[in-house]
């Protein structure tokens, strides 16, 4: 198993007007065979902010292997929800940042840190009640690009998928480290929404 230690860096220091953040794996990364991508939990050290976007920017500076750089995890598959569930345990306890954004456009447009959409992938996992608040949302933001981001929810029914305000401030966040596009092997998305964890 390879460890964070390969990354570039140990911990990556990001200031802006909002403040100072370090952001360092925790554990080991692990790979998911379906994706061929790592997977591993970050946390923030250090003053806010903890939002999503001072995430998705701070993990863009940790490579994988010298090759693999960083991003929030894209979940596409019940395969993959399930892999991390089974591998990083904590998740059942710590809300974690992803890489997927609900962006109120003429639409709501729910995009990945890998700009494909989610209308690319027949796989959900929301919580119970999330998509009616992201409605409600873009329909009095309509056409502004205000998005809400979203984050892996441990509640007592499982671990799904829920929204946030973008200036809220989440601990943790589940990285991808995805392999180098010559390596990706053209898959069928997965089918289904997740049920149970």
């Amino acid at each position: 198993m390879l460890f964070a230690g390969l990354m570039l860096a140990s911990s990556f220091l990001i200031q802006d007007a909002t403040g100072i953040a370090v952001a360092r794996p925790t554990g080991k990364a692990h790979l998911e065979p379906t994706t061929g991508s790592y997977f591993q939990i970050f946390e923030f050290h250090g003053r806010p902010p903890h939002t999503w976007e001072h995430a998705s920017r701070m993990v863009r500076g940790y490579l994988h292997d010298n090759e693999r750089e960083g991003r929030l995890a894209t979940i596409k598959s019940n395969a993959v929800h399930y892999f991390l569930l089974l591998e990083f345990p904590e998740m059942r306890e710590k809300p974690m940042w992803i890489g997927l954004r609900a962006q109120c456009n003429e639409y709501t447009d729910y995009i990945w840190t890998d700009e494909t959409t989610l209308e690319d992938q027949t796989f959900r996992a929301w919580n119970a009640g999330t998509q009616q608040k992201i409605r409600e949302f873009c329909r009095s933001n309509k056409d502004t690009g205000r998005t809400l981001p979203v984050y892996y929810d441990p509640t007592e029914f499982g671990v799904r998928w829920d929204v946030r305000d973008p200036r809220i401030n989440i601990k943790y966040m589940m990285v991808e480290f995805p392999a180098p596009e010559e390596a990706v092997e053209e898959t069928e998305p997965a089918t289904e929404t997740a049920t149970g964890q």
